[in-house]
């Protein structure tokens, strides 16, 4: 029985005016580049929402980095949670104290830029002696961070993630069902797998599909049925004929179980119940890989049971699509000019080959740049047989079979946020799932709470 879930937010959201954050903003930014990096002692610091594991991967590239570069000195401050860094860094912005560098997200970003608080890095990727081959760089990655208004780069592809989805194979092998790892499946073959699957069998689930995040599933289920979502100008695109046969749709497959989200088991991941046996398939970042992995005295309905990683699941005759996820870094205006080189040559230094392949290896995240899949190293963990790395060397083999239809979601600020728009995208999808609106009503709450 489905949990009754009351979005109250969604029923009192305030829709920021985006605009007034800064207060009038600084001067617009100019950029001159030292010919050399200066002697002087740099100190540099890094802000960003990565835990301890993460932290140490970035501290042995700042070792490195501090080894060519001996007069830098280099700090990196976590800020908690995605929402906590971009709430302190637009609170510092309007202190005057911000870091050197900021990761996070372009919806991020345009709010910075609206008070002309990044630096453009076009020049510096030009630059004849500093400058990078964006050639190299995974096409999807690059576009997510060329799509800022005035045509200008303001962010650099790092960490960079995309969704999966990581089932029992267990269950899947017991019932005869082959499952590949570089194709993806299809939401009728799902249907086609629901009587076999969703049960109170011995290797049965009682829900066949979690997907992690209802603000994602809506903005990729949009692209692969060509329904429209966002542009960079800020239009919302929802209202139409093809969003209301999807969201229908769907609603189907949760009416038979084959579509839940976390909210059924009061969760904000399906990781938890996917290793308890509640659900067989759970689609989730490439990041997070580790969390759906069943350990030794494993509890649960399966114990310690195989898993596969497979492609997100794609509309039949739709259109190709999977989100890509994961921070970008992003230069802060209030800095030096010897600063920001120095700043400049540190994400050159993190996004090199050698180093996105080994933050990728270590972490589930995927390479920024397209030689780094040509590695010898990372080749050889893509080919693992070692079963300590071997889940995260398969979410690596289906994030690269993905790789040619990565999207992203546009960003923008006025009246509404691109932020603002997605978080409505996830609270719709959940008052359908937990019936507490029709799909007409809920869509036209969201309508509603976007002024449209």
């Amino acid at each position: 029985m489905k949990r009754i879930f009351v979005l109250l937010l969604s029923l009192t959201l305030v829709l920021a005016l985006s605009g007034c954050i800064f207060g009038g903003g600084r001067e617009e930014t100019t950029v001159t580049i030292p010919n050399e990096l200066p002697d002087e002692e740099i100190e540099i610091t890094l802000w960003h929402a990565f835990g301890d594991a993460n932290q140490e991967l970035l501290q042995e590239m700042f070792d490195e980095f501090t080894e060519m570069y001996p007069n830098v000195t280099i700090n990196q401050v976590t800020q908690g949670g995605y929402d906590e860094l971009r709430s302190a860094t637009i609170n510092a912005i309007t202190a005057g104290t911000t870091p050197t560098l900021v990761m996070g997200y372009p919806d991020h970003f345009v709010e910075y830029l609206n008070g002309n608080a990044l630096v453009p890095l076009d020049e510096y990727i030009e630059h004849e002696e500093f400058g990078v081959d964006l050639d190299d760089f995974v096409p999807g990655f690059l576009a997510e961070n060329q799509q800022y208004l005035d045509g200008k780069m303001y962010s650099m592809p790092f960490a960079k993630s995309t969704e999966m989805v990581v089932y029992n194979k267990t269950v899947f092998d017991y019932h005869g069902i082959d499952i590949p790892n570089d194709e993806a499946l299809t939401w009728t073959d799902l249907e086609g797998f629901a009587d076999t699957i969703i049960g109170d069998g011995e290797y049965q689930c009682e829900f066949l599909f979690n997907a992690d995040s209802a603000a994602n599933f809506f903005i990729n289920s949009s692209r692969q049925w060509d329904a429209g979502y966002t542009t960079t100008e800020g239009d919302v695109l929802i209202d139409n004929q093809s969003t209301r046969d999807m969201l229908n749709y769907y609603k189907d497959l949760m009416d038979q179980d084959i579509l839940a989200f976390p909210i059924e088991w009061d969760q904000d991941y399906g990781s938890t119940n996917f290793l308890q046996g509640d659900v067989c398939m759970t689609q989730g970042s490439t990041a997070g890989t580790r969390y759906n992995i069943p350990v030794e005295g494993q509890e649960g309905k399966f114990g310690q049971f195989e898993v596969g990683i497979t492609p997100i699941i794609q509309l039949e005759d739709g259109t190709a699509s999977a989100i890509q996820q994961g921070p970008n870094i992003a230069m802060v205006s209030d800095a030096t000019e010897a600063e920001r080189l120095a700043a400049w040559l540190l994400i050159k230094h993190m996004t090199n080959t050698e180093n996105t392949a080994f933050f990728a290896m270590n972490t589930g995240y995927v390479p920024v740049r397209l030689s780094a899949f040509n590695d010898p190293d990372y080749q050889a963990f893509l080919n693992t047989d070692d079963p300590d790395r071997l889940p995260f060397s398969m979410a690596a083999n289906v994030a690269y079979a993905q790789v040619d239809y990565y999207q992203y979601d546009p960003a923008f600020v006025g009246r509404i946020t691109s932020s603002t728009v997605r978080q409505e995208a996830g609270f719709m999808f959940e008052r359908i799932y937990s019936e507490t609106q029709t799909v007409e009503e809920s869509l036209e709450q969201m309508l509603e709470q976007l002024g449209q």
